[in-house]
């Protein structure tokens, strides 16, 4: 039997146990910190990424995509056993990542590969990943394993709040006078990923207030996707008492299947800055 292999690059946030569990392989981001470069998940762990950047205001990290040769490298170590492979990657229109494994799959002209654009990333790649991967334990055929899995990444809903604009400022965003007036007025902006880009959404004062109505805003997307059985990743800037808060007070109504907490992508939050709460829930597979 050809088995569906997983690849996803190390944007999608999935904690370790699952990458283990469901044996799927991570492509990393590069993570560039004091000019010398690093491997996400590989060579610099989250933590220490956070450290960074909670210490430094000037000279931030930065990151670049995945390199088209780690695509190849997990490809090819998939396809060793005439493995049919999935591959899904953070939004082509926030990252290079996906025009990388494109550049990479071409290399595999007799190979069964599929390439999957989630439009989206954190959590909602994380998600939908380990949709695949369940479809896959499931003995699903590849053909209905992407088709089920592009289902899911249409009905995902991914939304979140940043709380502290200092980084999107930095890094060209938005502009120095938006950042000093936003610091004035303590002002957080919710935003719901569209199209595979992060568009505004609303705007609250104070992070009590964004929190509220990011909560408001999730429940009515959810409601218009009209799905029952949901998982939900939350992704955070090293706020996990925030992240647990949102999770309790949505599983709360919900019951989520998946109930996932994990580190925003450094490949994010070098732009979102620390504090930044990213919430996917996507139907369960």
């Amino acid at each position: 039997m050809i088995v569906v292999k997983i690849i996803l690059d190390s944007s999608c946030d999935l904690p370790e146990e699952y990458v283990k569990k469901y044996d799927i392989k991570i492509a990393p981001v590069s993570i560039i910190m004091d000019g010398k470069t690093y491997r996400d998940r590989f060579e610099v762990t989250a933590e220490e990424f956070y450290a960074v950047l909670r210490e430094k205001r000037e000279n931030l990290p930065t990151t670049s995509g995945t390199s088209p040769m780690e695509f190849y490298n997990c490809i090819l170590d998939c396809t060793k056993s005439d493995n049919s492979v999935l591959v899904a990657t953070i939004s082509s229109n926030l990252s290079t990542t996906w025009q990388s494994a494109n550049i990479a799959i071409k290399r595999f002209k007799d190979k069964s590969i599929h390439l999957i654009d989630s439009l989206s990333g954190s959590g909602a790649l994380g998600l939908l990943g380990l949709a695949a991967s369940k479809l896959c334990e499931k003995g699903e055929k590849d053909e209905e394993i992407i088709r089920k899995v592009n289902d899911i990444q249409k009905k995902t809903v991914t939304m979140g709040y940043v709380d502290d604009l200092y980084n999107l400022q930095k890094s060209g965003r938005i502009s120095q006078f938006k950042y000093y007036l936003s610091n004035l007025l303590n002002a957080k902006p919710v935003m719901r990923v569209k199209d595979g880009f992060i568009v505004p959404l609303d705007k609250a004062r104070g992070k009590i207030k964004a929190i509220e109505k990011l909560i408001r805003h999730l429940f009515k997307a959810i409601k218009s996707i009209n799905e029952t059985d949901l998982d939900c990743m939350i992704t955070h800037s090293d706020d996990l008492e925030t992240a647990e808060y949102i999770m309790n007070k949505l599983d709360s109504k919900l019951n989520f299947n998946e109930k996932i907490i994990s580190f925003l992508t450094p490949a994010l939050a070098v732009h979102l800055g620390i504090g930044t709460i990213v919430v996917s829930v996507a139907p369960s597979p």
